[in-house]
């Protein structure tokens, strides 16, 4: 045989020709790790200029893999002095990202010390690409015929590549990535409550209870408090209020007003609600009246991103949804409503932790938008904003709240001890009698504390009630949505019947429940919890706000207490109020800034140690299992060494995959409010430098490297033609030997 046939050689890839007009792209990457929360330069290919405008969705190599992200903006060079890279693919061309969402997620990132890829990852929905084409093409931005920069690529978008070259483009668009200057309602909202100038003003004094003239008669009683902020929206005015509405149609009436001043401003609104129950029955409300566009996780992701765009791009009046659609673009933002604000659904489990309250009211002072904080309940962190003078409180008279809500008894043990020998029973005789006598005229509701809390337990409330009612429908509702029928009623119906229900679960009752029944109360009441109080309250305020109003609402075992005399009296106000000055005299937040580091010993230690020498903090050291270290507690010590030590919470995913060896430590740091600022941007510096490059650094175990590891070469640079094989954290998820950081963290 002759000589083996020689292997034709490889021909090189042709280098792409760059677009004609600003080739350079300024991408942000879907990176996670600290220290690669920037932007990073790339080459714009000829074939995907029409595509490739500031926005996008693309995809490029990053670290030898292939790294989704958006383009920034475009520019006409690069600092970088190397050859960049180019962008792989441009799907759909299809501006998801936009100027308003930049500077929010830039300035929510900033604020809690996060990444600006982690605050993006929870307010775009997640890629479908079909459906980015298809509304791509219906907005006429071409549907992604940009395609990829391959061979095939580069041939098919020739032909659009010189026509996109031969028309006068507009200026391209920046997405500035500063926040603008001012002030931050959630780092500062008690102790210095000094407001930029160049916001909108605090609500005027005007903005009272006291219905105007001119009130359109179809607002409920309570809803005449909403009045003068719908009045202000009306004349263009964007001013600011918490309001503690009423039970009935009160909400959906006072809502449905100020959306209609806000759309005859030009205006869009954004309606944020802390479950899809509650986003549900909002769209059922406002439907007939407005077009509106829901944004809920359960409708799927092509379904959320129609009505991402639809509001993105002023097709819709309203645009209602739950937790991640406090991001969600307006294009004519004027509105922004929080629904159910105390409610914890709506705080964020996901990196960075932004609860819904702060993205809303940072999007507020940067949109100049109008605020509602609604709620049958107010958190104390709502309530410091009203103290504050940022937010303007607006609520019903004492005569409106009576004649709106039930008539709440909460029996002490003496009046209890009248019943004899049921005196100590968990359904005492008074119990019975109001069951039987609110069973001739209605459904009657029984709450039960959830699984985590209950003592006695749905199923053997429901029992009990059974044998004491035979005959009686018995309805239960679990909030994991399981009811014994095999499935969750919208609504009971007229018929009588008793439904034993935990709290969330609660099905509503056509023309309300005769009556309610709030058992094992001290459950809630009783937590070791900073919010017990306050939650409890919400929790039992829902249950009552089912019955109708002026018939009987029972609580029992509540032993008394600030949360059950709320209930009584229907006065949340009052309780958010009590708690923040018990918390500004004991220096709990929101009185002084909370951030909970928790990680591997070293780094949390590190840390620590460089914030205490500044003077501004003080930290409450956490050991493993929940415990507070003896010695090193501060006087909160009463709240912390409650924790139960089999409750790691969130945070044990990360600690878990720390190094053998090394621990791992959780500590809360407490910060005087005027020095917030300054103390969060220390910890985020502190995190976005690389562990080897941090001087007087702690010792720590040596540790092989491992897939999906952190790099040791940090160079800095903003170029996208970084070296193939280079490791690289993970896109998605964390790094076990990483400090996680919660502001506004849960001190149990």
């Amino acid at each position: 045989m002759g000589a083996a046939a020689r292997r034709p050689r490889k021909r090189a890839k042709p280098e792409p020709e760059p677009a004609p007009r600003s080739p350079v792209a300024v991408v942000t990457l879907d990176l996670s790790a600290p220290e690669l929360d920037r932007t990073f330069d790339y080459l714009v290919p000829a074939n995907l200029d029409a595509a490739a405008q500031p926005g996008a969705r693309v995809a490029v190599r990053f670290g030898g893999r292939r790294v989704n992200g958006f383009i920034v903006r475009r520019d006409q060079r690069s600092e970088h002095p190397g050859k960049l890279s180019p962008l792989t693919r441009v799907p759909s061309g299809l501006p998801l990202l936009t100027p308003g969402l930049w500077r929010l997620a830039n300035a929510i990132a900033e604020r809690q010390a996060g990444t600006v890829a982690d605050v993006l990852r929870l307010a775009i929905p997640a890629a479908h690409i079909s459906t980015e084409k298809r509304l791509a093409v219906e907005a006429g931005l071409g549907g992604g015929a940009g395609g990829d920069s391959s061979a095939e690529g580069r041939r098919r978008g020739s032909a659009q590549a010189a026509a996109a070259a031969a028309v006068q483009q507009p200026a391209q668009p920046v997405l500035d990535p500063a926040p603008r200057p001012g002030f931050d309602p959630g780092l500062r909202p008690v102790l210095d409550p000094g407001l930029d100038p160049g916001l909108d003003p605090v609500p005027r004094p005007g903005l009272d209870p006291v219905p105007r003239p001119g009130l359109r008669p179809g607002l409920a009683a309570n809803g005449q408090a909403l009045a003068p902020f719908v009045a202000d929206l009306a004349a263009g005015r964007r001013a600011r209020a918490a309001w503690a509405h009423l039970p009935g149609s009160d909400l959906t009436d006072g809502l449905a007003a100020a959306a209609r001043a806000c759309r005859q401003g030009g205006g869009q609104t954004l309606i944020v609600a802390p479950s899809e129950r509650v986003v549900g029955r909002l769209a059922a409300a406002l439907g007939e009246s407005f077009a509106i566009a829901r944004l809920v996780a359960g409708d799927g992701p092509e379904a959320r991103l129609e009505a991402y765009w639809a509001a993105a791009s002023g097709k819709v009046d309203v645009l209602i949804g739950t937790r991640a659609a406090a991001y969600a673009p307006l294009a004519r933002p004027g509105l922004l409503v929080l629904v159910s604000e105390a409610d914890s659904a709506l705080r964020e489990p996901h990196a960075p932790y932004a609860h819904t309250r702060t993205v809303m009211t940072v999007r507020a002072g940067q949109e100049r938008a109008g605020l509602i904080i609604a709620g049958l309940t107010r958190s104390v962190e709502t309530q410091a904003l009203v103290e504050s003078g940022w937010l303007g409180s607006v609520g019903a008279s004492r005569a409106a709240a009576r004649a709106a809500t039930p008539v709440v008894r909460a029996p002490t043990a003496e009046d209890l001890a009248r019943e004899g020998a049921t005196a100590a029973a968990r359904l005492p005789g008074a119990a019975f009698r109001l069951i039987r006598q609110a069973l001739a005229e209605g459904p009657v509701l029984i709450q039960v504390p959830s699984a985590s809390h209950e003592t006695f337990g749905l199923a053997r409330t429901a029992a009990e009630v059974e044998r004491a009612f035979p005959g009686t429908p018995v309805v239960r509702s679990r909030g994991d949505g399981r009811l014994d029928q095999g499935g969750r009623p919208a609504s009971v119906g007229p018929p009588p019947a008793l439904v034993v229900a935990t709290p969330g679960a609660e099905p509503e009752a056509v023309g309300g429940y005769a009556a309610g029944l709030l058992l094992d109360a001290g459950a809630w009441a009783a937590r070791p919890e900073l919010d017990a109080a306050v939650d409890a309250l919400r929790i039992w305020m829902n249950a009552a706000a089912l019955v109708q109003p002026g018939r009987p609402v029972l609580l029992l075992g509540s032993e008394g207490g600030a949360a059950a005399q709320a209930l009584v009296r229907w006065d949340p106000v009052w309780l958010a109020a009590r708690e923040l000055a018990e918390r500004r005299e004991l220096g709990l937040p929101p009185a002084v800034k909370a951030v909970v580091l928790s990680g591997p010993t070293a780094g949390v230690a590190d840390l620590v140690a460089r914030l205490e020498a500044a003077g501004a903090v003080r930290s409450i050291a956490i050991s493993g299992d929940g415990r507070v270290v003896p010695g090193q507690a501060g006087p909160d010590q009463a709240i912390l060494d409650q924790a139960s030590p089999d409750q790691a919470g969130p945070d044990q995913a990360i600690l878990d995959q720390a190094s053998p060896g090394q621990g791992w430590s959780r500590t809360a740091l407490l910060i005087a409010q005027p020095q917030a600022r300054e103390t969060i941007a220390q910890i985020r510096d502190w995190l976005r430098t690389p562990a080897a490059s941090r001087p007087s650094r702690p010792s720590r175990p040596s540790r092989p490297s491992r897939p999906g590891g952190q790099s040791d070469d940090r160079s800095g640079s903003r170029a996208g033609d970084q070296p193939e094989g280079q490791p690289r954290g993970q896109p998605r998820g964390q790094s076990g030997d990483r400090v996680r950081v919660k502001v506004d963290g849960e001190l149990h």
